[in-house]
């Protein structure tokens, strides 16, 4: 691990031990009464991007392209950022997004789903089908990419459990699996003492208004019971210093004995590290996946694991 994240978790855990649990408090305190904002960062539409607010049935979509884009790939990347369904994209996704779209070269589209406690997963399940269809109405099936972190990738895996026209790939980021009662609860307070910034109680207040009506083991919200039939492939980046890994590993086995065509990358990191741009492994796993985002498109052959 770089000598930056060995600090960041130091800290992260001496300000919980010294606060009693009042620094992941924080977290979820953050989360809960973040403001739903919908509004682009300026930084974005200088220099090297051209910008597009887009309204679809009530909610917003930020369309990002690089001025240098690679027009003869004409591939768009739906992205869909984590947060528990309670809060949207915020600053270092959107960072985040603009190191990836530099270095693939293509458009991002940042959906602003619908969020809890007015709306639940389902219903914007049903919102992001219909963009979707718009996305198959501007780009052909193989040009067309799913994108998330934490939250958002348990979207991307259960949207494209639903679509008859999957995309060519998926990049899931930390995806939230094993939140149900019982074992898999008890293996995630297990997990806790591990992970700097998670906590059971906030995937049980994060359960509570996002999965309001719909049950933990529905595959609308838990990866672990999706049909992954038919799935593209895709690329797993998780840390094994987060809540869901144990049940990330679990989900993977999954995969392997559906036969279904995966990569992985993982550090003794936290969650979401991939997408940290503080951390020289974040900034090298989000050039891996602009480079993956490029992969077929240039004719790479490459080789996915079972």
């Amino acid at each position: 691990m770089s000598l930056s994240y060995v600090l960041f978790e130091k800290f992260c855990f001496f300000a919980n031990r010294v606060s009693r649990g009042s620094f992941k408090q924080f977290i979820i305190n953050k989360i809960l009464l973040q403001k739903k904002k919908y509004k682009l960062p300026g930084n974005f539409s200088k220099g090297r991007f051209k910008t597009e607010t887009i309204s679809l049935h009530g909610f917003t979509i930020y369309r990002i392209e690089p001025k240098q884009l690679a027009k003869t790939f004409n591939l768009a990347v739906l992205f869909l950022a984590g947060g528990g369904g309670m809060a949207n994209a915020s600053k270092i996704h959107y960072a985040a997004v603009k190191r990836v779209s530099l270095q693939a070269g293509v458009v991002f589209y940042i959906a602003n789903y619908p969020l809890a406690p007015e709306y639940n997963v389902r219903f914007a399940l049903d919102w992001l089908e219909k963009v979707y269809a718009e996305l198959l109405n501007k780009y052909k099936l193989k040009k067309i990419i799913l994108m998330g972190d934490s939250a958002g990738s348990n979207l991307i895996l259960s949207l494209t459990q639903r679509l008859n026209e999957k995309p060519e790939k998926l990049i899931v980021l930390s995806p939230a699996c094993g939140l149900e009662e019982g074992r898999n609860r008890d293996i995630r307070l297990e997990m806790e003492k591990y992970d700097p910034i998670l906590s059971v109680e906030m995937n049980d207040t994060i359960a509570k208004k996002w999965c309001k009506s719909v049950p933990l083991n529905s595959p609308d919200i838990s990866p672990e019971y999706i049909d992954y039939t038919g799935f593209p492939p895709m690329y797993f980046f998780y840390g094994e210093h987060e809540l869901f890994y144990p049940h990330v590993r679990n989900l993977l086995n999954i995969l392997r004995e559906k036969k279904v065509d995966f990569k992985e990358r993982t550090e003794p990191m936290c969650h979401d590290w991939a997408f940290c741009g503080f951390f020289p492994e974040g900034r090298r796993a989000m050039q891996e996946m602009g480079e993956w985002i490029k992969g077929d498109i240039n004719g790479i052959n490459e080789k996915i694991s079972h």
